[in-house]
């Protein structure tokens, strides 16, 4: 702008007023844009503030609580199930949504099934099966051969069961199946690779402590489990122990068809399954010879055990025996766990622990129910000088719920959301034909999915607290605390009888 300005001056004779009056009619201009500027911000914020004045002078908006709507209906199609005459079990649910099929094998092994020296057997077994090839393909053909048809097949150890997961496209279903028969039946356990699993594994274990949160619920339910199976972990020395022996012996006893439930969904047809299953599977002969093992808790021993690291936080976790999924309570005591602690931000340990008085990181309760125990349980994560206020707390907290009941309009919200919950469970076929399979594979009913929403529903308030008058006693509980040395000083004040233990994985 100054050189345009020196410009004119020149032009006009160059004298001083001359330059001064062409700035000061720069300046002019410039003035008025800037109020025109101005009124047009003022007009527009006007016309803003009319019309939300206008939005918000309209009829109030509804209270989302009392909106009246049609209840939802659990309508879910069934998923269909056949037997082939060696014992395997498949449940199966079209989906023509997309070109692929996908599976799920539940297969009855797992870390409870280890024998005791042993532990860490079941996990080496689906890894090295995966991993190590089968007798007629190599290991790098089996994960080249799957990469080229955009396959997948996974296993997934737990402690009461191997998990194997498959996904195809809906062209080379059969391919992948007989592929996926072969690393079920005639794995070739390839010892160098058994090796590098074994020393993955012993570093995994080493490892575990820089998780502390992890650490602490691996202990909880160690002790929880004492004197059962479910009980033991594996350490660097039993994984040395395991030979290829071991992991022979763990296949042939658990990896038969009678002993696998197999659930499929997918862009295909019941009869093409039912042939290409039949095809692939049938001539596997039934020979299980799974050993029983107990169910946990039947001895629950009450306790309070200090886990001392070096950690500016504190993970505390308490629990005891709750219903079993066969137990007439266990529906009311699911609406139980819900209000006091899983049911997110507006339960009652989030509120008072977390939102209320700011004790915790995280925090909430867990509800795991199997057909023959369950464990009811709290935790909290917290900074080391508020783990003591934050056991106090959800202590009280249980123990009010299980003194004096929990409210009508708590029990009635907790029902409301659980229903309504529910139906996400089940978004993809998959899920519901994987949820099928799973009641079998548990010795539960086959209605069981479809008897939950009328169950819930059917709840009173007096079910609910009477469920949480006979289990919620936290008196009889067990304590697990991880923190540093501070904290345990700290802790001992309330709590004298808290114990530290030492642990050792090797």
């Amino acid at each position: 702008m100054l050189l345009l300005v020196n410009m004119h001056c020149k032009r006009k004779g160059g004298s001083a007023y001359d330059r001064r009056a062409v700035m000061d009619q720069g300046r002019r201009r410039e003035s008025g844009n800037s109020l025109r500027f101005a009124l047009s911000a003022l007009f527009l914020a006007a016309m803003i503030f009319t019309a939300e004045t206008s939005v918000f002078a309209g009829p109030p908006l509804s209270d989302p609580n009392r909106l009246s709507y049609p209840p939802l209906r659990f309508s879910p199609p069934v998923p269909q199930h056949f037997t082939i005459e060696n014992g395997l079990e498949v449940y199966f649910l079209a989906s023509r949504e997309l070109p692929v099929v996908k599976a799920t094998l539940l297969v009855k092994s797992g870390a409870m099934y280890d024998e005791q020296g042993k532990e860490g057997t079941a996990e080496l077994t689906a890894a090295l099966m995966r991993t190590g090839g089968t007798k007629q393909i190599s290991p790098r053909i089996l994960d080249d051969t799957l990469a080229s048809l955009a396959a997948t097949i996974e296993p997934s150890a737990r402690m009461e069961q191997i998990e194997w997961s498959f996904f195809s496209l809906r062209k080379d279903f059969s391919r992948v199946l007989d592929i996926f028969h072969q690393i079920m039946r005639t794995p070739r356990f390839d010892p160098e690779r058994l090796g590098l699993l074994k020393e993955l594994k012993s570093e995994e274990i080493r490892r575990l402590n820089d998780d502390p949160q992890q650490w602490a619920f691996k202990e909880f339910f160690r002790h929880l489990y004492q004197g059962n199976p479910r009980g033991r972990l594996p350490t660097v020395s039993t994984l040395k122990g395991i030979t290829r022996d071991d992991i022979e012996k763990c296949h042939r006893l658990h990896y038969t068809p009678d002993n696998m439930f197999l659930a499929i969904s997918g862009d295909i047809d019941r009869e093409e399954v039912e042939r290409i299953v039949r095809e692939t599977f049938g001539s596997w002969p039934a020979k299980s010879g799974r050993i029983a093992v107990p169910p946990p808790l039947a001895s629950f021993q009450k306790g309070k055990y200090y886990l001392i690291k070096d950690t500016p936080q504190t993970v505390t976790v308490i629990g005891r025996p709750a219903p079993t999924k066969n137990s007439p309570d266990f529906f009311a005591f699911d609406v139980v766990d819900h209000i006091l602690g899983s049911g997110g931000f507006r339960s009652r340990i989030f509120q008072q622990v977390r939102t209320d008085r700011g004790l915790a990181y995280a925090t909430g309760s867990f509800y795991r129910a199997r057909e023959d125990y369950g464990v009811f349980g709290a935790y909290a994560l917290t900074k080391t000088s508020a783990a003591g206020e934050a056991l106090t707390v959800i202590q009280y907290l249980v123990r009010t719920a299980r003194m004096h009941g929990l409210a009508v309009e708590e029990t009635a919200r907790a029902k409301s959301s659980i229903l309504n919950s529910f139906l996400f469970s089940f978004a993809t076929p998959h899920q519901l034909v994987h949820q099928q399979a799973s009641l079998t594979f548990e010795g539960l009913p086959e209605n069981f999915l479809w008897q939950y929403r009328d169950r819930i529903d059917r709840l009173t308030a007096a079910d609910i607290n009477h469920a949480a008058a006979r289990w919620l006693d936290f008196d009889q509980a067990l304590i697990f605390m991880l923190g540093n040395r501070a904290g345990y000083e700290e802790i001992k004040k309330m709590h004298p009888d808290f114990k530290i233990i030492k642990v050792s994985y090797d």
